[in-house]
């Protein structure tokens, strides 16, 4: 398929989808082939141009394939004690980075699985605490999933949603080996950091959500890079001093001891000691636990501290 022939099959695709939504809401009942191929047909008068330039089948295809699947409601097992409700509607507000992965993942999954997504990381969201709650505190969870039921796209959007919630630093532990780690840190330089991680480059290109939204000034910042090499390291720590600021920070790292004590070393020397009086430091760690330590486990971990600067946070 040529670029222009790619262009016009992707804006028909856009089109279509936006179309189908609107007709699925409005007959409240879930996409039909049959409402495929009345809205593809609206379509057509439309954007003439486009539609001589592809197969009308395979849109109709790919269209189905969107409508198609369906995810069932998460169930949640949870402890209020010590936590205080603050998700609501009016706190959701202005959220730039789930606004953006949506937008991002509305062309990969059908908007039904959107929805399911959106509604899940809202749940987990919920369960852990306010960013700005103040006071020393500590709230943990366990999220489980099915092997290849879209883990990665799940802990990518909370991680999204807490960033807009307040939450400045994010730790993913992601695997046991490099190129595991570079693995996860390819998806979410794609869905949350927007550019590509690439070590010692003049320039890191737009990946992703960066091709939606190039505002700049709520770009994340990245302590770690996409090469097999680009795990957390003493040379990187030396050089980084994160100081009070809007955008948050995220570090993907590998389940490694040496790793982890050099990681911890520095959160207690250079950030709890250096917490912004307004914002403070909120931490959210995500352990990635679908590769074997041991046990074979299929799931994430959420663990979320507020970082006293008298308080180690381990």
């Amino acid at each position: 398929m040529t670029i222009s022939n790619q262009k016009a099959f992707d804006s028909i695709l856009s089109m279509a989808q936006n179309m189908l939504r609107l007709a699925a809401e409005r007959a409240q009942s879930p996409v039909t082939p049959e409402m495929i191929e009345k809205e593809l047909t609206k379509l057509s008068i439309m954007m003439e141009d486009d539609f001589a330039l592809v197969d009308r089948n395979a849109i109709a295809d790919e269209l189905i394939r969107r409508s198609s699947r369906t995810m069932g409601e998460n169930a949640t097992l949870s402890s209020g004690k010590g936590h205080v409700p603050w998700l609501d509607a009016e706190r959701k507000k202005g959220w730039t980075y789930w606004q953006r992965y949506s937008e991002y993942m509305e062309a990969r999954i059908p908007w039904t699985a959107l929805d399911a997504l959106d509604v899940a990381t809202d749940e987990v969201l919920s369960q852990l605490e306010d960013p700005t709650r103040e006071g020393a505190w500590d709230r943990r969870g366990l999220v489980v999933g099915h092997v290849q039921s879209g883990k990665t796209g799940n802990y990518t959007g909370l991680i999204c949603k807490a960033a807009d919630a307040g939450y400045k630093i994010i730790i993913v532990l992601a695997g046991l080996h490099n190129n595991l780690r570079a693995q996860t840190q390819i998806r979410l330089d794609e869905g949350f950091l927007g550019f590509a991680t690439i070590a010692d480059a003049d320039e890191l290109p737009a990946v992703g959500v960066g091709l939606i939204d190039k505002d700049m000034s709520v770009r994340p910042n990245a302590a770690t890079n996409r090469s097999d090499k680009g795990d957390f390291n003493t040379a990187v720590a030396a050089k980084m001093n994160i100081s009070p600021e809007q955008r948050p920070w995220l570090f993907v790292v590998k389940k490694n001891k040496t790793v982890l004590e050099r990681l911890l070393h520095w959160i207690r020397n250079r950030v709890a000691n250096h917490v912004d009086p307004e914002t403070g430091r909120k931490l959210v760690t995500i352990t990635d636990l679908s590769t074997p330590v041991k046990m074979s486990w299929t799931s994430s971990v959420t663990r979320i501290s507020n970082m006293n600067p008298r308080r180690s946070t381990s």
